[in-house]
């Protein structure tokens, strides 16, 4: 079982919630959640996993881009390279 550090944040227009697993060796996966404030996630909801290789973002699934929230809260802890 992965233990993950989890980032919870807000921007202008969203909530997300991320969850970045503390692996540092091999392929993890971790995941995240993004979804619109005003409504709470009734207009808008996506989530994703993200796939990290030895401490590094190297992919995401789940959506077809990966909003810029995201890879900059992972980038403040991870190297990311999309």
């Amino acid at each position: 079982m992965s233990n993950y550090e989890v980032i919870k944040g807000k921007n202008k227009h969203d909530h997300y919630t991320i969850h970045v697993p503390e692996e540092s060796v091999g392929i993890s996966y971790g995941h995240f959640e993004i979804w619109d404030r005003d409504s709470g996630g009734f207009v808008y909801y996506e989530e994703g996993q993200l796939i990290f290789e030895d401490d590094e973002l190297i992919d995401f699934d789940g959506i077809a881009t990966l909003p810029e929230s995201i890879i900059n809260q992972v980038a403040k802890i991870r190297k990311v390279t999309l």
